[in-house]
């Protein structure tokens, strides 16, 4: 089968801001993938911003799963916490999001089990310490995290070099919902960043 060479971002909707993938395709499976950064780091925000970005992150995981009404409600959200400034924002609203997201049984079935990473495996890799277990796992934390605005500051810029490993063997459509489960708010350059992934 022939190889086809894309690149993806780092203008893409749902896409980590300022993360280009360069991918070796076979059919529509990534097979050797190499990630690289463009643009400088974002510096952490308040808590309205927090809470903001990290419903962003939320629409994205979301609408790459294909549940548009649970992501339009979150694009809602996003709207109003961006609104509030220091003044309420809808808690009850991010409530109702986030039951929703833990009582659906479709949603958790086609998530479980993609893209599933290990405490050591995030170690090795310099994500967030949260981006361990699958993409289920991390969009409820995420959910969780919208919902009580941890801080930005609190999750550390992760590094680029070692993403291209996470998505070799998944189709597109896989590899960008396990991009955006990790909620990468931030990326650095990492010393590996011109090594390449190979399945």
């Amino acid at each position: 089968m022939d190889v086809l060479k894309v690149r993806l971002g780092p203008v893409l909707p749902y896409w980590p801001a300022g993360l280009v993938l360069h991918c070796s395709l076979q059919g529509d499976v990534v097979t050797e993938a190499r990630a690289e950064v463009l643009g400088a780091e974002e510096e952490a925000g308040d808590e309205a911003d927090a809470r903001a970005r990290s419903l962003d992150n939320l629409v994205s995981v979301l609408a790459l799963a294909g549940w548009e009404d649970a992501a339009a409600q979150a694009r809602r959200l996003r709207e109003v916490a961006l609104g509030a400034g220091d003044g309420p924002v809808d808690l009850r609203g991010l409530e109702r999001l986030q039951r929703r997201v833990r009582r659906s049984r479709l949603l958790r079935w086609s998530l479980r089990g993609l893209g599933p990473l290990t405490e050591e495996e995030v170690r090795h890799q310099g994500l967030p310490a949260d981006s361990a277990g699958d993409t289920y796992d991390r969009l409820v934390r995420m959910v969780d995290r919208a919902a009580t605005a941890s801080r930005l500051g609190d999750r550390p810029a992760a590094f680029a070099g070692h993403l291209g490993t996470l998505v070799v063997g998944l189709d597109l459509a896989a590899a960008r919902l396990v991009l955006a489960s990790l909620d990468l708010h931030e990326l650095r350059a990492h010393h590996a960043q011109h090594e390449a992934a190979h399945g």
